[in-house]
């Protein structure tokens, strides 16, 4: 009989144990289950999102697309999404800002002349490419003369040097992107000049273009048009057509005499 009694006493404690275990567990975290959801907590709250950065665009035109051989062409410039380099080839070669205008110089022969520039930035690279088409020379018009009446001598500009422009000729360009003036016996295309560069050695970012295109360069350059609300007066050796700076602009000679 005791011994049915003690075996009774056991189990009712075991089972009593039993349980407290149960409700302890269901309270009570597990401390590991707890150091994980941290962790996981603190790692979510460090990532960041992702920045997609744009590849660039870029825009290059040049202006006039149809030039005569010994003349030259300006090319123009711009990007878009800030790349961070700016590379020209084809006919054109080096290093560019990612804006600007440059000349072609005098093109020699006739043909097709391809220029390209590729940008590129952390998001990719992007190029634009425009073709300069450049014909024969064209040969001077002939004078004609009547059978009846002595032929006269045929009139020689800009002293025979070739390609030989005259104030009309000049006249025709007049506007930003095809600006064209005259210094002394040389034609100087200005709209192939460097924005960037004029900047640096005037302080001045643009030209007053009603002044400038077409006309004779003289009171610019003596600092008697103003732009930007300023004037800057050039050195002698711009002035004389003696600056180095000067030759990749130089288009042609002038001669006011000629109609």
């Amino acid at each position: 009989m005791w011994l049915r009694r003690l075996v009774g006493i056991v189990m009712i404690i075991t089972c009593i144990g039993l349980n407290v275990l149960t409700v302890l567990g269901i309270v009570v975290p597990d401390k590991t289950s707890r150091q994980v959801l941290a962790i996981n907590s603190s790692a979510a709250s460090t990532i960041k999102p992702v920045v997609q950065i744009a590849a660039p665009a870029v825009q290059l035109s040049g202006s006039p697309s149809s030039i005569s051989a010994g003349a030259s062409s300006g090319l123009t410039w711009s990007t878009t999404n800030n790349p961070t380099t700016c590379t020209a080839s084809g006919s054109w070669h080096g290093d560019k800002t990612v804006f600007g205008s440059e000349s072609t110089g005098r093109i020699s022969n006739a043909g097709n002349y391809t220029y390209t520039l590729s940008c590129s930035n952390s998001g990719g690279k992007a190029e634009a490419s425009t073709i300069i088409t450049v014909g024969n020379a064209v040969a001077p018009a002939q004078t004609r003369t009547s059978v009846s009446t002595p032929s006269a001598a045929a009139a020689v500009y800009c002293g025979g040097r070739m390609p030989c422009f005259g104030s009309n000729d000049v006249g025709q360009h007049n506007v930003g992107g095809n600006c064209w003036g005259w210094n002394g016996d040389r034609v100087i295309n200005i709209s192939g000049f460097d924005a960037a560069f004029h900047q640096v050695k005037s302080g001045i970012s643009n030209i007053q273009i009603s002044q400038i295109c077409g006309h004779d360069l003289a009171p610019s350059l003596s600092g008697g048009v103003a732009a930007e609300g300023r004037t800057r007066a050039h050195n002698q050796a711009t002035k004389s057509n003696a600056d180095t700076s000067e030759i990749p602009y130089f288009t042609g000679y002038f001669d006011g005499s000629k109609p």
